[in-house]
């Protein structure tokens, strides 16, 4: 029963090192404040193999609200670099913080990329303040 369960371990153990960690970045612009609109998202490192990309935006000050995300989907594969266009994802709530002027809050987008069969290849998340002062024209 011991040696089954570390077998069990190991096995779950190599399969979170199987994902490959993927580069994510975005510009946050005043034309997204408190609209339905994402932004422009840069995704590299995108393995071999990935078919979706899955894209979830949280906000690190304010959990509670669920500004969505969304998908893309390439029925080839990617390639390692892609960029997501801004606007693309429909179920996706932009940031809208009540201290803009001041601070702003704190977003992390994460992105996911998957193959056809749904098992996840990759990971990765960036985290940007929208505020007045990093938001920009």
């Amino acid at each position: 029963m011991k040696y089954m369960i570390t077998f069990i371990f190991l096995i779950i153990h190599q399969a979170s090192f199987a994902q490959q960690k993927i580069t994510v970045d975005y510009t946050w612009k005043l034309a997204h404040k408190c609209v339905k609109k994402s932004p422009e998202i840069m995704v590299s490192g995108i393995p071999p193999g990935s078919t979706e990309l899955t894209v979830k935006m949280v906000d690190l000050d304010y959990r509670a609200f669920d500004h969505g995300g969304g998908f893309v989907k390439n029925e080839e594969s990617f390639p390692e670099q892609f960029t997501i266009i801004e606007a693309s994802l429909k179920s996706f709530v932009g940031p809208c913080p009540p201290n803009f002027s001041a601070q702003g809050h704190d977003y992390e987008i994460t992105v996911i990329a998957k193959d056809k069969n749904n098992q996840v290849l990759g990971k990765g998340s960036v985290v940007k303040t929208f505020s007045a002062k990093t938001a920009k024209e």
